[in-house]
């Protein structure tokens, strides 16, 4: 009977367990089926990663509750999907600070506004909206806003002249909450007009000797942001680096310029005024420093080819044979005189002559026994001679052995020798190319600016040949005969 008796009790109870629960609590809510009651704990519901609540979809009944430990998210089952139970992180608006205005303040500068974005999930900056103000002082006041400026960049126009300019963003994006607050710059100005290109570092590059090629070098800048246009240049020489009796170079208005004779001696300056394709477009002319003196290097007055040369019988070259004339020389030519002869077979590529068999100096001067160089300026102009330049001497085995140069100035002159200027390693009986190495004539003052329109001669005395058909030849073989110095 007391077992009877115990077994309905048992059952009473368990139904008055099942249909009110409380944890903590002696009395849980009449509303609830469990109430759980903490002050310092919570409810721990499963946690599972989002692929195993996806796997309890297809055995998930309706109203079953779990935490998505990666999503971070209370889901519910509905009874065909995964529902969010309203859990939302909390989303603020982006911010703008910092907001300053970069760039010119000059018509037809263009400005930039700049300012620094902020969103506390870093959410992009990729729906900002922007606009420029204008204003007649830095207080606003007649403030508008400027029509169809609604980019980040705003270039000045007329309207803007003595005006101050605001920029202002309100700060947007696509994802999460937006816009945020809008945010203004201080206001900068006045705008003033459209300002000159300028240049700077102004220099001149290159070799300061006639005949090389100087470049004048400068830095264009145009603050509104205009390129450079046809600026212009020109060029001037003077006595001395402080400029004195500086003068235009007439026809110089390239950037470059390339020296000649008339710059021996002076300073060079460079000026550029630089002009730009739009806005205020001349600015004001500058100079670099100057650059010189000037040397005064020598060209070759006279150049002669001998690759021209067929050779043959009776052929040792043309005589007169006229050269490549340098700027100021009337006429250059080589000239075989009276007692050279062209008796026998010239050699193809070189100059010469054969009847130079005289036994002395003195008697091959007698007997022309030479050959001669003859230099005329052109009117108005001055000789200089300064070398001849190297070249190859041949002789056959019976040629000369000896050879002696000598000058003469105009027409009348005295021939002299010059001192040292000699055809060396020829003094063998053998068929001999001799290396001549160049002979310097600056030093000789006779020979340098000799009077103007005065003609100038060398000439090569050649003697020792052991019989008349005995050969010499110079510029052996296809070589470039020449004779340096200056017209002027």
């Amino acid at each position: 009977m007391t077992k009877k008796l115990f077994a309905i009790a048992l059952i009473s109870n368990y139904c008055l367990f099942f249909s009110q629960v409380g944890i903590n609590t002696p009395n849980p809510h009449p509303s609830s089926a469990l109430e759980i009651s903490s002050d310092s704990k919570g409810l721990l519901l499963p946690r599972l990663t989002t692929a195993s609540i996806n796997n309890l979809s297809s055995s998930a009944n309706e109203g079953l509750i779990v935490f998505d430990k990666e999503l971070k998210s209370f889901v519910g089952w509905d009874g065909t999907k995964w529902i969010n139970l309203g859990y939302e992180e909390i989303n603020t608006v982006p911010t703008a600070t910092n907001l300053v205005i970069g760039g010119n303040l000059s018509v037809g500068a263009s400005l930039t506004g700049n300012y620094t974005f902020s969103d506390a999930q870093s959410n992009p900056d990729n729906a900002s909206t922007f606009i420029w103000k204008r204003a007649d002082d830095n207080s606003g006041t007649n403030v508008i806003i400027i029509p169809a400026a609604s980019a980040q960049n705003y270039t000045l126009v007329a309207a803007d002249l003595g005006k101050f300019i605001q920029f202002c963003v309100t700060p947007g994006s696509t994802i999460g909450a937006s816009p945020g607050l809008q945010k203004c710059s201080a206001w900068a100005g006045s705008v003033i007009a459209n300002q000159a290109p300028t240049v700077s570092n102004v220099s001149i590059s290159g070799a300061t000797n006639t005949g090389q090629t100087l470049t004048g070098n400068y830095t264009y800048t145009d603050i509104e942001g205009n390129t450079e246009g046809t600026s212009i240049f020109r060029w001037t020489r003077s006595d001395d680096a402080s400029g004195t009796n500086e003068t235009t170079i007439s026809g110089a208005t390239a950037k470059t310029y390339v020296l000649g004779n008339a710059d021996a001696t002076k300073y060079i300056k460079f000026y550029v005024t630089p002009v730009a394709t739009a806005g205020t477009t001349t600015g004001n002319e500058t100079g670099s420093g100057y650059v010189g003196s000037v040397v005064l290097t020598p060209v070759a007055l006279g150049s002669w080819d001998t690759s021209s040369i067929a050779g043959g019988t009776g052929n040792f070259g043309p005589s007169p044979w006229n050269g490549t004339l340098a700027t100021g020389i009337q006429s250059a030519k080589i000239v075989r005189d009276s007692g050279a002869t062209q008796s026998g077979s010239g050699s193809a590529g070189a100059w010469g002559s054969d009847g130079l068999n005289s036994t002395s100096q003195a008697l091959a001067e007698a007997a022309n026994d030479t050959w001669t160089f003859e230099f005329v300026p052109q009117t108005g102009k001055s000789l200089s001679i300064t070398s001849i330049e190297a070249y190859s001497f041949r002789k056959s085995a019976s040629g000369p052995k000896n050879g002696q140069y000598q000058y003469k100035i105009g027409t009348s002159g005295t021939w002299t020798d010059i001192s040292g200027a000699v055809i060396s390693g020829i003094s063998g009986a053998s068929q001999t190319t001799a290396n001549q190495s160049a002979i310097d004539l600056s030093g000789i003052t006779a020979l340098q600016n000799i009077t103007v329109d005065t003609p100038v001669s060398i000439r090569l005395v050649l003697w020792g040949a052991t019989a008349t058909t005995g050969t010499a030849y110079m510029g052996y073989t296809n070589q470039t005969i020449s004779i340096k110095g200056f017209a002027q």
